[in-house]
């Protein structure tokens, strides 16, 4: 009796593992790509551009107002020693406000690229989601990264979003 019992447990085990297994359904989606088809990625990418460019412009001042001052060391023989170091510490001053302005632009164009993107991923992400929903997916796998080594057979459900997102 007793053995009937571990058997009938072991057999509703294997009953519900087996069922479980059998309702994992798995998609993947290449997001990198979904992204460069977006119409609203792609307009952010362009303010992104011209954010980092409208920067770089102003960090070309400071590099060329600091390239100036070096020629001006090294070419004019005539300086005294006094307007030699003078001018040595205006161009050491300057290099570490070029240094200063580099690492403030970078903070920057981080900043300015979370703004522009958070959104958009946020609402691609909710859009696969609803897909997966749609189509019974369990787990939907993004290919993009190239990280995964190994995973089960899935249907790639990129086209599935960009028709919910009405993309060509």
């Amino acid at each position: 009796m007793k053995q009937l019992r571990i058997f009938l447990l072991l057999a509703a085990i294997a009953t519900s593992l087996s069922m479980e297994a059998q309702q994992t359904k798995i998609a993947y989606i290449n997001s990198q790509e979904l992204l460069e088809k977006m119409p609203e990625a792609l307009a952010a990418n362009d303010k992104y551009i011209a954010f980092a460019r409208e920067l770089d412009s102003i960090g070309s001042v400071y590099v060329n107002e600091y390239q100036k001052l070096v020629n001006q060391i090294q070419g004019d023989p005539s300086l005294s020693e006094f307007a030699r170091e003078a001018k040595i510490q205006d161009a050491l001053a300057l290099e570490q406000r070029i240094q200063k302005y580099d690492a403030d632009m970078q903070v920057k164009l981080e900043a300015k690229k979370q703004e522009l993107y958070d959104p958009i991923i946020k609402s691609a992400t909710e859009i696969v989601k609803q897909v997966a929903k749609e189509n019974g997916y369990t787990h939907v796998i993004d290919n993009s990264l190239g990280v995964l080594i190994m995973a089960p057979e899935g249907d790639d459900i990129l086209p599935l979003v960009k028709k919910k997102m009405n993309i060509q």
